[in-house]
């Protein structure tokens, strides 16, 4: 019958095996997220830009409207 020093050795093996295995999966795992920490920092920069220069857009149309003598929508 195994021992409850018995039942300790071969969880903290396979704890140690186990980890063996993870590490790959956990080193692809932080890679993954720096990728999509780098897509949401470029979205954002990409957004910001794409903002500004519909506002840029508005406005002009703004102004057009206006000295054409057009309704300016609400």
């Amino acid at each position: 019958m195994l021992t409850k020093t018995d039942l300790n050795q071969i969880s903290g093996l396979l704890d140690l095996k186990l980890d063996e295995k993870l590490e790959p999966i956990k080193k692809d795992i932080q890679t993954l997220k720096k990728g999509v920490k780098q897509i949401r920092r470029d979205q954002s920069t990409m957004l910001d830009l794409l903002d500004g220069e519909q506002m840029q857009q508005r406005k002009r149309i703004s102004r057009l409207e206006k000295h054409a003598g057009l309704p300016i929508p609400q």
